[in-house]
């Protein structure tokens, strides 16, 4: 059969993570080699370097006519809308590619490294470049986990590279540097818990959990924001806890 060339048609970390299982699964199911298209677009080069260069089913980039990811022959969410779908987007995008759904969750083959001093952390990812949400209720929220959970620290990451996002005015119990991907799979994985926002962190923590089983994953949406997610069968992972306001 033909090589796979994948790619995402937005560049954000989540994009790529809804596809991070179809390699593996081409390769063992259909014995194609899978490459990401040379022009495939990344918010920054780290998703390409945790994503795919560590996905030992990627050969690389390679120059190639697009035939893998969120196509426009695909009618993703109208498949799912009319029940044609599994329900879970991992699963579906299996499906849509004509594969046998065997995943429910976004993968990551880099294993994150282990560090003391975190598990009385709840690391909070209150950063989001595509939607705005209600500070006060986000507030609200941070508040309610914090009388649930009343022995831990919450602390807010402090990317040491520029991040464009919406930023609210929230108090923190702290804040932890974050200076590349990988040093946050490794402080994710090493901490108690992660309170994020819908955004590539939430659907991140989803892959780690394979290798820290025990992470508490915590995502808030709005409701309108969750139904719509539901309903089209989107970004929405059943091992972590959603939070609605």
């Amino acid at each position: 059969m033909s090589d796979v060339y994948l790619k995402a048609w937005h560049g954000g970390l989540g994009d790529a993570l809804q596809f991070s299982t179809l390699p593996e699964e081409f390769y063992k199911q259909q014995g194609r080699k899978t490459y990401i298209v040379e022009d495939a677009p990344f918010r920054n080069p780290e998703i390409y370097d945790l994503v795919w260069d560590k996905n030992p089913y990627v050969h690389g980039k390679k120059a190639g006519v697009w035939n893998a990811g969120d196509l426009a022959e695909i009618p993703y969410q109208q498949l799912c809308m009319d029940g044609k779908g599994t329900g879970n987007m991992i699963s579906n995008w299996e499906l849509f590619h004509g594969l046998k759904p065997v995943n429910t969750h976004p993968k990551i083959y880099y294993e994150p490294e282990m560090h003391d001093g975190f598990k009385d952390v709840f690391i909070v990812d209150y950063t989001s470049t595509t939607i705005d949400y209600d500070q006060n209720e986000l507030k609200r929220i941070l508040e309610d986990t914090k009388k649930e959970y009343p022995d831990k620290r919450f602390l807010s990451v402090d990317f040491t590279k520029s991040v464009s996002s919406n930023s609210y005015n929230i108090d923190y119990d702290g804040y932890v540097e974050v200076e590349s991907i990988f040093r946050y799979c490794d402080l994710i994985a090493s901490s108690y818990g992660i309170l994020t926002l819908s955004s590539g962190a939430s659907h991140m923590s989803s892959a780690i959990k394979d290798y820290s089983p025990d992470l508490k994953s915590i995502c808030v949406m709005s409701k309108k924001w969750y139904n719509y997610h539901k309903e089209r069968g989107l970004f929405f992972f059943d091992n972590i806890n959603y939070v609605t306001y």
